[in-house]
């Protein structure tokens, strides 16, 4: 891809191009004479036909951009001509071109500094034409940025391919629209971010719909409802909590939590700070069509605020449209400066020798537009909280659904835990107080440890282990971090109270979507402390019919309806895990949009681990 040229260094800066016509005559139209040493390495030229009785816009492959209004070439006679035209373009931006095409940048001897420079040329029916100096072509040669002092020279080169840069014109100060939808408005990075996060809920790639509308949606962001998700535990056993704790007949909130792993924090609340999306929202709109604010200048400019951070600098800008663009970069230039932010400064310094004016009757807009500025944007806050709103509402919800599932299923485990306490049984016959010391004996039971290997486990969407003790009843559903290796306990003591050479079975059930597979076994207690299962096709009616035999006991210690809790949960866990994902998209486009915020360490905390 070419690159633009960079400063050479010498004292005047021009842009130049080749074709110049004056009085309706023709004057150095040719590219090259035919014994030019450097025909074989000049720039290529681009050709394009166009209707010379209709309004004709042509770009160049490297950004060169050609108005051709209807009239605008007269054949030799002097009369304006129809039909059919040959347009001859070729483009030397770069200093490679310039090289090996013998630009040299001189001007009767003198050396100049050149921005880039172009070859134009039409001709019909091999007739070579002339541009009517009353409806005049318009060209715009593209630069990374404009620099002051600037001028347009004619180009004559010789048979020995030596260029001369005569008759300087000044350049047009005022600023020409483009259609305000094709500008970028979005700050430096945004889209790139955008397009990394695709696909998006029903979205495949980033249209700039897309684009704008999560921009704009970040005027309303609430970094601590963004940084507020579900807690991770939701279904753990306290009964394998070594620091479980029962107060006032139930299990603390800390008894649920995996012994071993470590909670993921969230991030910190963060104050909003940056320009303000709304405001960008309100600006690209049809009523700032015919002002400065349509502008590719504006556009770069706009770049530039984002680092500011600040609305009120973007305003100078809303606010002026009847201004000259270059009074406005001054402005801002000074703010900078008394703020301290020299690299800004200098930027807008450099904008406002630009000496850019403005749109031409750019005057009539501006009553309509400051008006129209603060009721839109007041109207456009209001829908974006209202919509901030609906969002925050809908999470809610889907929180509290979530919550009742896991509290509903903390008293399933509490009712299946009084079935596994230790009991101490005697006969008494006494009224009044009853102390148990030493004196009585407890079951036959021991921590002992126990693994279960699912050999194929990691071939399914999600699998369960359970134990059930048939000599009382008792159901335990085993931990899993991979689907294959499940055991009792937790990480750190992989063991659990069991009676002692007692018969129990081990029962594994995978799913893929809603397809049940199963394997099971009996063993003995405290004998078989490691288990491997593989799992076998089966069907949800079977799968029933098997656990049906061992259900004859209360409900909380049934399979069947810890499966179904199990089931709920998973379902919950995989919206989380969406929601979570876009909730870490949403905070990398903050980050992109408020980059005062991530540089001053607000809501910077990494997002990798979560």
């Amino acid at each position: 891809m070419k690159q633009y040229p960079g400063v050479m260094g010498l004292a005047l800066v021009v842009i130049t191009f080749f074709t110049q016509c004056s009085n309706d005559k023709v004057t150095d139209a040719v590219k090259l004479l035919p014994n030019d040493p450097f025909k074989n390495t000049i720039v290529p030229s681009q050709f394009f036909s166009v209707d010379s009785e209709q309004d004709n816009v042509i770009a160049g492959e490297y950004g060169t951009v050609i108005v051709l209004p209807q009239g605008c070439f007269k054949d030799a006679a002097g009369n304006i001509v129809d039909g059919t035209v040959k347009i001859e373009l070729a483009e030397s931006l770069t200093m490679d071109d310039m090289v090996l095409s013998n630009l040299t940048t001189t001007s009767n001897g003198n050396p100049l500094e050149t921005d880039g420079m172009i070859y134009f040329n039409a001709v019909q029916d091999g007739e070579q034409l002339v541009i009517n100096k009353d409806i005049p072509i318009h060209i715009e040669i593209p630069t990374r940025r404009k620099k002051p002092g600037m001028m347009a020279y004619k180009g004559i080169r010789d048979e020995n391919g030596n260029m001369n840069w005569v008759d300087p014109k000044k350049l047009d100060n005022f600023l020409k629209t483009v259609d305000i939808n094709s500008l970028d408005f979005l700050p430096p990075g945004f889209q790139s971010e955008v397009d990394k996060g695709m696909p998006f809920r029903n979205h495949k790639t980033a249209a700039q719909s897309l684009t704008d509308s999560l921009y704009y949606a970040l005027s309303t962001v609430d970094i601590d409802s963004l940084n507020q998700g579900l807690s991770p535990d939701l279904y753990n056993e306290p009964y394998y909590n070594n620091s479980k704790e029962v107060k006032k007949g139930r299990y603390t909130s800390d008894s649920y939590k995996h012994s071993g792993r470590e909670q993921e924090g969230g991030f910190d609340s963060v104050v909003k700070c940056g320009i303000d999306p709304a405001i960008v929202k309100v600006i690209k709109s049809d009523k700032y069509q015919n002002t400065f604010i349509a502008t590719k200048e504006f556009e770069a400019r706009l770049k530039a605020i984002f680092p500011i951070c600040d609305n009120s600098v973007l305003e100078f800008y809303i606010k002026n449209t009847n201004k000259n663009l270059y009074e406005i970069d001054s402005m801002v230039a000074l703010f900078c400066n008394e703020k301290k932010m020299y690299d800004r400064y200098h930027v807008f310094y450099d904008f406002s020798q630009q000496r850019l004016t403005n749109v031409r009757d750019a005057d009539r807009y501006t009553n309509l537009l400051n008006d129209y500025y603060s009721k839109q944007l007041a109207k456009v806050k209001a829908e974006l909280e209202g919509t901030k709103a609906k969002v925050l509402k809908a999470l809610h919800q889907e929180n509290s659904e979530t919550q009742k599932i896991v509290d509903d299923y903390k008293k399933l485990l509490w009712k299946r835990e009084k079935y596994r306490m230790e009991t101490y049984g005697f006969n008494w016959t006494e009224t009044g107080w009853v102390n148990i010391d030493n004196g009585t004996l407890p079951k036959d039971w021991g921590m002992q440890p126990l693994e279960v290997t699912v050999t194929n486990g990691k071939q399914f969407d999600r699998v369960y282990t359970y134990v059930i003790y048939t000599s009382i009843k008792s159901l335990n559903r085993l931990n899993t971090n991979d689907n294959e290796n499940f055991y009792a306990g937790n990480v750190a003591d992989k063991s659990m109270l069991m009676p002692d050479k007692k018969l129990a079975i081990a029962i594994a059930i995978g799913y893929q979507g809603d397809v049940p597979s199963m394997a099971m076994k009996s063993f003995e207690t405290t004998v078989e402390q490691q288990l491997t299962l593989t799992l076998n096709p089966s069907t949800l009616e079977k799968l029933k019919a098997v656990l049906a035999r061992y259900e004859e006991q209360v409900s909380e210690n049934s399979v069947s309806q810890d499966l179904a809790f199990m089931e709920k949960l998973y379902k919950k866990e995989q919206q989380q895990k969406a929601a979570t994902k876009e909730r870490e998209f949403i905070i990398r486009l903050w980050k992109v949009a408020f980059p005062c915020c991530a540089q001053s360490g607000e809501g910077n905390e990494s997002n990798d681990d979560m």
